[in-house]
C-alpha cells in the first residue's frame, strides 16, 4: 500500500460522534420538540452521529456516498425503518411499507403505470383539471394555497391513475389524511412504537374513524372496478385484476382486497401530497423573491402568450419549462416533502469505516444533506441556477435525493415531475401569487413537510403585458 493509499484509507475511517441527549431518553426530547434543528445540530457534529433513542442507536448519515451506499449498494442489508413501520396501521403493506418479496413483486405489476408513454397520456388530464380548478379563482382572492393544492392533485391522482373522479369527497378526505398525519408522532418511532400505540387507546380510536373515511372511498372504488369487470387500462384495474387473479379461494379474495386497498391508499396519498406540498413551497419562496419569479414569468409567457387568453400546456411543452424545472428542483432542495427516512439494519455493516451492528438504524435525511455548505454554497439561498445541465454534473450522485433512491426510489417520480411543472407554469402565468401580509411560515416535519398552518395567500391576475392587474404604473423588472 502506497502512502496516499494509506492517508486515504485514514481518511475514510468516521469514528461515529455521539449525540448529548438526556441520561434516560436520550435524543428523544430534543427530537420530539424540534426535529429538524436537532437534526441539523447532530449533523454539524460529524459525517455520522450516533443518537440514543432509549436503549436503540440510531445513526445519522449525512454525505453522499454513506446515503449512496445504504440506499443503493449495500440496499440488501437494510428493511424500512420504524418510521415507516409506524405507517403500517394506516397503510397496511402497500409500496412504502412492505419488504421483498411483497415489494419486488408489487413494484414490478406497478410499473407500467408509470411509463413514459402512460407520463405523456397523463399529461392532458393535469392541464385540463388545472384549468378547470383555477377557473373558480379571481383576483384578489385569499385562499389557503396549500389546501387548494392538495385538493387538485387528490382529484388529479385520482382520474390519471385510478379513472375515477373525487372531486365531491375531496373536502372530506383531504381532512381526514391531514388528521390521521398530525396524529402521527415520534414517539411511535423505535421498537417501543408498536407497544405505545396499543396502549393510547383514545389515538387509535380517532385514526380507525378518520382512516374509515379513506376505507370507504377506496374499497367503493375496488369494488366498483370488479364488479364493472372491465379493464380501463389504469393502475386501478392492473391491481385489482392482477389481485383477483392470484385469489383461489374466498380467504384469498378477502386478502387479496385488503392488498388491492393497501396499494391503492398509499398511492392515492402519496401521489398528491408531496406534489401539493412541493408547489406550496415553490410559491412560498417565489413570493420572497421577486427576481427569479420574473424569470418564471418571463418562460412561461414566451411559451403560452397572453395570460388573459392561456392556452393549455402539452406533454409538448415540457422542454420549453427549463427555467421552471429549476425553480422546481430547488425548491424541492430548500423544502423536500419527505425530508427524512429511515433504515433499519438487518445484518451488520460498515459505512465509512464505522461499524452499523445488526439492529440499528440509520437516519437519511434530504433536508441536512441538501443544506451541506461544501456541496451547496449559500445553502439557504434560494437559486433555481444550481440546476442548470452544467452545475447538476458538478455534484457527487445523491448530494440532491427528493425522492431516494435505489430499488426503494419513489416510483412515481416521473409523475411527479411532470405535475409539478405543468402547475407551477400554468399557475403562474395566470396569478401572482402572494402570502398574506404578517404570515410567518412555519415548518410542520411530521411524514412530509408540511406548512403547519398551511399556506393563506392573496392571488393577483396578471395581464396581457404579464403585470398583475392594477400594478401597471409601479411595477418593473429588469431581466438581465
Amino acid at each position: 500500500m502506497t502512502t496516499h493509499e494509506a492517508l486515504s484509507a485514514i481518511s475514510s475511517y468516521t469514528r461515529p460522534v455521539d449525540f448529548p441527549g438526556h441520561w434516560l431518553w436520550g435524543a428523544a426530547p430534543a427530537f420530539n420538540a424540534d426535529p429538524l434543528g436537532a437534526m441539523m445540530a447532530a449533523a454539524q457534529m460529524g459525517r455520522i452521529v450516533r443518537l440514543r433513542f432509549f436503549n436503540t442507536s440510531a445513526y445519522l448519515l449525512r454525505e453522499p456516498e454513506d446515503v449512496k451506499h445504504v440506499l443503493v449498494d449495500n440496499h440488501r442489508a437494510y428493511h424500512k425503518g420504524y418510521g415507516l413501520q409506524a405507517l403500517k396501521p394506516i397503510l397496511g403493506e402497500g409500496l412504502l411499507t412492505s419488504e421483498p418479496p411483497l415489494h419486488t413483486r408489487q413494484r414490478r405489476m406497478i410499473q407500467p403505470a408509470f411509463h413514459r408513454q402512460r407520463i405523456a397520456a397523463y399529461a392532458d388530464i393535469i392541464t385540463r383539471y388545472a384549468d378547470e380548478h383555477l377557473a373558480s379563482w379571481r383576483d384578489g382572492a385569499q385562499l389557503d394555497l396549500h389546501e387548494e393544492l392538495m385538493r387538485l392533485t387528490m382529484v388529479i391522482v385520482a382520474r390519471c391513475l385510478f379513472d375515477v373522479d373525487v372531486s365531491r369527497e375531496a373536502a372530506q378526505v383531504g381532512r381526514a389524511i391531514t388528521d390521521l398525519i398530525q396524529m402521527f408522532d415520534f414517539n411511535r418511532i423505535g421498537p417501543l412504537g408498536q407497544f405505545i400505540d396499543r396502549l393510547d387507546l383514545r389515538k387509535r380510536r380517532e385514526r380507525e374513524r378518520r382512516l374509515k373515511v379513506l376505507d370507504d372511498l377506496i374499497y367503493a372504488m375496488i369494488r366498483a372496478r370488479r364488479a364493472e369487470g372491465v379493464d380501463h387500462g389504469d393502475l386501478l384495474s392492473m391491481i385489482v385484476l392482477a389481485q383477483d387473479e392470484e385469489a383461489t379461494n374466498a380467504v384469498d379474495r378477502h386478502m387479496s382486497e385488503r392488498l388491492a386497498r393497501d396499494e391503492v391508499l398509499t398511492l392515492f396519498i402519496a401521489g398528491h401530497e408531496t406534489t401539493a406540498i412541493a408547489l406550496t413551497w415553490t410559491f412560498y419562496l417565489l413570493a420572497q423573491h421577486p427576481e427569479v419569479e420574473a424569470k418564471l414569468h418571463a418562460e412561461v409567457d414566451a411559451l403560452l402568450g397572453d395570460p388573459q387568453r392561456p392556452r393549455r400546456l402539452t406533454w409538448d411543452d415540457l422542454p420549453g419549462l427549463e427555467y421552471t424545472r429549476r425553480v422546481f428542483a430547488e425548491a424541492m432542495r430548500l423544502y423536500p416533502p419527505a425530508w427524512a427516512t429511515g433504515r433499519l439494519a438487518i445484518a451488520d455493516d460498515v459505512i465509512a469505516g464505522a461499524s452499523i451492528g445488526k439492529g440499528a438504524s440509520v437516519l437519511i435525511s434530504p433536508y441536512v444533506t441538501h443544506r451541506l455548505e461544501h456541496l451547496w454554497p449559500e445553502p439557504e439561498r434560494f437559486e433555481p441556477d444550481r440546476f442548470a445541465p452544467e452545475e447538476e454534473h458538478r455534484r457527487p450522485k445523491f448530494a440532491y435525493f427528493p425522492f431516494g433512491g435505489g430499488p426503494r426510489r419513489c416510483i412515481g417520480e416521473p409523475f411527479a415531475w411532470m405535475e409539478g411543472q405543468l402547475l407551477l407554469a400554468t399557475i403562474a402565468h395566470r396569478y401572482q401569487v402572494r402570502v398574506t401580509p404578517g404570515y410567518v411560515a412555519e415548518l410542520d416535519p411530521q411524514i412530509t413537510l408540511r406548512p403547519r398552518h398551511g399556506m393563506p395567500v392573496i392571488l393577483k391576475r396578471r395581464n396581457a403585458a404579464g403585470i398583475p392587474e392594477g400594478e401597471s404604473e409601479r411595477f418593473s423588472v429588469r431581466l438581465d
